[in-house]
């Protein structure tokens, strides 16, 4: 073995060209979709977002995201499901539910498979970017 020199030297990445942390935004909601987006996009996370939640479970399954935020309603996205879809792909990955109403059983139901949270609509940006920074 030799000691590397100055060419051989690995050289460090700058952090703008390290691989983003990958975020999955499901709400039926565009508006909020595209404003909550935009604003992690400029936080520096790769953001993919979808209205539906077939469409959501096929992305799940299909790749690894850092981070999955999701709405939960009774009339549209199940995000309960999209839940169980993102732990069983990677039981790491830290889960976000949003919902319109708070309600307790879904709560419950939530934190007992595993979500990281379970926050009530109108959102507090503060809040998830506090949450998103801590875990991915």
């Amino acid at each position: 073995m030799h000691a590397k020199t100055a060419s051989e030297k690995a050289i460090p990445v700058p952090s703008e060209e390290r691989r983003k942390k990958s975020i999955l935004l499901v709400d039926e909601d565009e508006p909020l979709r595209l404003v909550l987006g935009m604003l992690l996009e400029n936080e520096g996370y790769a953001v993919t977002t979808c209205g539906d939640e077939a469409e959501a479970i096929a992305l799940i399954e299909s790749r690894s995201f850092d981070f999955v935020i999701t709405d939960h309603s009774s009339s549209g996205v199940d995000g309960l499901r999209l839940l169980e879809a993102a732990k069983q792909r990677d039981s790491r990955t830290p889960v976000l539910l949003m919902a319109s109403l708070y309600e307790m059983g879904p709560y419950i139901e939530a934190m007992n498979l595993g979500a990281l949270d379970y926050l009530s609509k109108p959102l507090d940006y503060a809040e998830i970017q506090r949450l998103v920074t801590s875990y991915c």
